[in-house]
């Protein structure tokens, strides 16, 4: 879909086509009209090719106006049109020939996601940084704007609205897995391919975004399963509790350890903005563990409970999701994350090309994160980058068939091959804090 392109709303469409087809025949009729002159009926021909991509939602007025005047009237009407339309037109063709490009950024910038959010912000600066400072991609260098969704679902929606009245070639979305979700029929109507972090399974399925969604980190049912793996035959623990977010993510992880047969002696969650688990780590404490999991879309949330909990069970083993996986949450932690096992798409430093990456960001931003996040979201925006000039245009189906297409591409984080669903990640690897940093830990 080219960019400028509104989707009209759903009362809209009858009226839209009555309105192209009556232009139609007006510039059938203005090519027999001698007093139109061949340069009016090039005019003509202009609008009603333009006016193809004018929305009923944004244009009512237009289509009242016009449709109630004589067709005289209508004449000088479509005439006028042409002009704005010729005009807009040439200006459609001046941006192509400057070849920039707008990657817009969903995501929170403050409220208790912040952290995270700036580090998705952090990883894409630094692509588009790097490709505008190398001249570009095949000559298209790219804009960068971020929106920020004040950690809230409802601000998600308006970041992304209005991310799409700017008319971007791409736009990477929160990570959070239910904010995607709230997205979803929004990206849908867009059709604007959207890169994401969120690692729910449903995410990248057909029928949520209809196909304009691509995932820049692996799935968590891909994750969880090497943490279920890790805690059954090395943990191994005889008696078990969980405590888990209460929405989608949350959901997902405890059903994915159900179905691998752990049996939860005791099974509590907690909700979004959630600041005192006292309640919920009693009765945990009350079962007397030996192992307690942690589920949690945010490293804010997971770094707290891990705090309060070492309060009641202070040599408990601690498995958590991949929001443990992230510095701020150690952090957040206070000493309590020590021997905490976790999973991550990516650990930091294990490469030569990690090192080389991760003093890039901090010479760009000194107070930049080093973590999976940073390093997914770099990732995504560059696999966005190279798809939109392997395009050549700013055609969403094309950029958007550019980035299926993407097959071995060896990023920050791991190598990125997608398949039909627009999932390009499928590995991780389980980790346990070790004196302040992530060791990787393999099965015996």
């Amino acid at each position: 879909m080219p960019l400028g392109r509104t989707m009209p709303t759903r009362n809209s469409t009858s009226q839209r086509k009555s309105f192209i087809t009556m232009l139609g025949a007006s510039y059938q009729k203005s090519r027999q009209t001698a007093a139109i002159g061949r340069a009016d009926e090039q005019a003509a021909k202009v609008s009603y090719r333009g006016l193809k991509g004018i929305s009923a939602s944004n244009s009512p007025r237009l289509y009242r106006n016009i449709l109630g005047r004589n067709d005289m009237t209508n004449r000088r009407m479509i005439l006028a049109l042409s002009t704005s339309v010729f005009l807009a037109n040439a200006c459609h063709v001046a941006l192509a020939e400057d070849k920039e490009a707008i990657i817009g950024v969903a995501t929170a910038m403050t409220g208790t996601g912040a952290a995270t959010g700036q580090q998705i912000a952090a990883g894409v600066k630094l692509a588009v940084d790097e490709v505008n400072a190398s001249g570009g991609l095949n000559g298209t260098k790219f804009k960068l704007l971020i929106e920020d969704d004040r950690t809230q679902p409802g601000g998600s929606v308006n970041a992304f609205n209005k991310l799409v009245s700017m008319e971007p070639a791409v736009i990477v979305g929160p990570t959070l897995t239910t904010f995607m979700l709230t997205l979803a029929p929004n990206i849908k109507r867009s059709e604007i391919p959207v890169f994401t972090t969120a690692q729910g399974a449903k995410v990248t399925e057909p029928d949520v975004g209809g196909g304009w969604i691509f995932r820049a980190a692996p799935r968590i049912d891909t994750m969880i399963q090497s943490l279920i793996d890790y805690t059954s035959k090395e943990i191994a623990p005889k008696k078990a509790a969980i405590l888990y977010a209460n929405d989608e993510w949350g959901k997902t992880g405890y059903e994915a350890f159900k179905k691998a047969g752990f049996n939860f002696d005791v099974v509590e969650t907690f909700n979004f903005g959630d600041k005192d688990f006292s309640a919920q780590l009693l009765r945990l404490k009350s079962a007397s563990p030996d192992a307690v999991v942690i589920w949690s879309s945010l490293p804010a949330d997971a770094g707290l409970i891990t705090n309060q909990l070492r309060q009641f069970m202070p040599t408990t083993k601690i498995i958590c999701s991949n929001s443990c996986a992230v510095d701020e949450y150690y952090q957040l932690a206070k000493g309590g994350g020590e021997g905490v096992v976790t999973v991550a798409p990516w650990v930091p430093g294990l490469t030569p090309e990690s090192e080389d990456w991760a003093k890039r960001l901090k010479a760009s931003d000194a107070g930049a994160v080093i973590s999976y996040t940073s390093a997914e979201n770099y990732d995504g925006a560059m696999i966005a980058m190279k798809a939109i000039a392997s395009a050549g245009d700013l055609d969403h189906a094309k950029i958007r068939d550019a980035i299926l297409a993407t097959q071995d591409y060896k990023g920050i984080v791991g190598t990125y091959s997608f398949d039909e669903k627009g999932d390009g990640l499928h590995s991780g690897t389980v980790v346990e804090w070790t004196n302040g940093a992530m060791k990787p830990m393999a099965a015996k």
